[in-house]
């Protein structure tokens, strides 16, 4: 097998598109503490903690795909990933998963990123290994799956942004709603696409157990809550009403929110039957979509 292929497949199990979420969700941290409590970013700052966070990630992801290699293969699409093609053998992989983790806490303790920085490297390795590895397993459990898949994780990446120029775990509500809300509704709606497969590997999970419209349903509000929150975040800057308690960012980052809508369209079908979305298709559109709208906040930020 050729060497290039080989590195490919390390850089695949990596994920790097998958950064976009932890990215966007430090950005959106960092700006609302600087116009909420005056904090001042660094950017080499923010880029060692995004390091740290983006190589975390990676072992976790790498690690996942290693737990799961052997049902992976039985899939039709995900049987083409790097471990189970072949590409990267199972006991490479995971030794890559543990260096991967070991540097980005080494990133985090070398350069003094700080202890509440730390706190939420370990808050995230736990709660993904709880997810992924026996006998947790979260991801098989009701309930369980959706509170540690899309609730925990996008708490912590965005904690992430924050601590590392607030030394306390106290944002404002509204940009902790908007998170929680879109990566709830997101991932939900993802996992209902892969019920069938869930399903016959025995999986106790959420979109096995309980009703398709009924999650369905909790889904939506969970992205209508996100948009409303995100939308008050930004109508607060008129206001100020409790700044502290429940955020604000200027007007202007609710017309990026408005530009950011007129792809919905695009996610009509997946919305309307997510158990029969094309990944590849939302996976391209969603990265997209995420980059997009963090260069916005930034541009916006800079030049406001």
């Amino acid at each position: 097998m050729p060497v290039s292929n080989f590195l490919l497949g390390l850089l695949h199990l990596m994920r790097p598109a998958e950064w976009s979420k932890s990215l966007g969700n430090m950005v959106l941290a960092t700006i609302t503490a600087a116009y909420v409590l005056y904090a001042v970013p660094s950017l080499f700052t923010f880029l060692l903690g995004f390091a740290s966070i983006a190589l975390l990630w990676s072992g976790l992801y790498t690690l996942n795909d290693y737990t799961d290699w052997q049902r992976d293969a039985l899939h039709a699409v995900k049987r083409k990933r790097p471990i189970p093609s072949g590409i990267v053998p199972p006991n490479i992989a995971l030794a890559f998963s543990i260096a991967l983790l070991v540097l980005s806490f080494a990133i985090a303790w070398i350069f003094s990123l700080g202890i509440l920085f730390i706190v939420c490297l370990l808050a995230m390795l736990t709660n993904q290994l709880l997810y992924t590895i026996k006998p947790w397993n979260f991801k098989k459990r009701p309930i369980l799956d959706l509170i540690s898949g899309s609730m925990v994780n996008p708490l912590f990446r965005y904690y992430a942004g924050w601590v590392l120029f607030v030394p306390a775990f106290n944002s404002p509500l509204l940009p902790l709603l908007f998170i929680v809300g879109l990566q709830f509704g997101g991932y939900g709606l993802y996992r209902m696409s892969g019920k069938d497969f869930e399903k016959k590997q025995e999986y106790r999970s959420s979109v096995v157990l309980f009703g398709e419209k009924r999650l369905r349903r909790i889904y939506y509000i969970a992205l209508l809550i996100a948009g409303l929150s995100y939308a008050l975040l930004c109508i607060n800057s008129i206001y100020l009403i409790s700044p502290l308690l429940l955020g604000f960012l200027p007007l202007p980052f609710l017309g990026l929110a408005a530009i950011m809508l007129l792809t919905t369209p695009l996610y009509k079908s997946a919305l309307k039957r997510p158990q029969e979305m094309d990944m590849g298709k939302m996976y391209r559109l969603t990265y997209a979509q995420n980059l997009v709208f963090i260069a916005g906040m930034v541009a916006l930020y800079i030049f406001l």
